[in-house]
């Protein structure tokens, strides 16, 4: 079996799912306080990252693991209507054609096309059924008593996450991954694109494109 792997945030689509989960929270006038903290603790983090205090990796991997903090507390009821908002308001119209015709493409040939990303799993299920990817694999969120606690299962699916998350939704499904395919565009995502025999750079950011052409990777720019 052949693997299609696709990344979401900048390869699938132009945006990042924060600005997404942002964006619904101000225009619904839900969760601001949650959402308010998130963003300034978080964002405090690039300076360390720029001053080589933390890496960009450790970065990305605490943005993923406490992202469900934006949305503590609510039920799974709660929850879907805004991850149905999201899917339809902001990433649908922010969708790269071309890469979706890739998925299209790789659907038609009959390879096993699977959203790969750190995007809370359960959002990222629901923005795969609106763009006909039937697999996704995401950050698991937990909950109890039928509410979101604002915590994730680790490992985060970022960065060698997506490796061992992928690999532990795939089991012991026979994916030749020589033969498998995997589109992403960070740097951070070098994982991932290591464990195919086809790895795509996408619209890549400066490490990657660099990475990328010393190997003689594709890229889509």
């Amino acid at each position: 079996m052949i693997a299609a792997i696709f990344d979401l945030d900048g390869t699938l689509y132009t945006g990042h799912i924060v600005k997404g989960i942002a964006r619904h929270h101000r225009v619904r006038q839900v969760k601001r306080l949650p959402l308010t903290f998130y963003m300034a603790t978080h964002m405090a983090l690039w300076p360390l990252w720029r001053l080589g205090l933390l890496s960009e990796t450790v970065a990305r991997e605490l943005w993923v693991s406490h992202l469900g903090w934006t949305i503590r507390r609510w039920t799974r009821q709660e929850a879907a209507a805004a991850f149905t908002w999201i899917a339809e308001q902001y990433v649908q119209p922010l969708v790269r054609p071309e890469i979706m015709k890739r998925v299209r493409d790789h659907q038609a040939a009959g390879h096993r096309v699977i959203l790969v990303s750190g995007t809370p799993a359960p959002l990222l299920a629901e923005i795969g059924r609106h763009l006909g990817i039937e697999e996704t694999v995401g950050t698991p969120l937990i909950l109890r008593a039928g509410r979101y606690t604002g915590a994730c299962e680790l490992p985060a699916c970022q960065g060698p996450g997506k490796v061992s998350r992928a690999k532990a939704y795939l089991g012991d499904d026979s994916i030749g991954w020589s033969e498998s395919y995997a589109y992403a565009d960070s740097y951070t995502d070098l994982p991932l694109l290591a464990q195919v025999g086809h790895p795509v750079a996408v619209y890549p950011d400066d490490e990657l494109a660099v990475h990328a052409q010393d190997r003689g990777w594709e890229t889509i720019r």
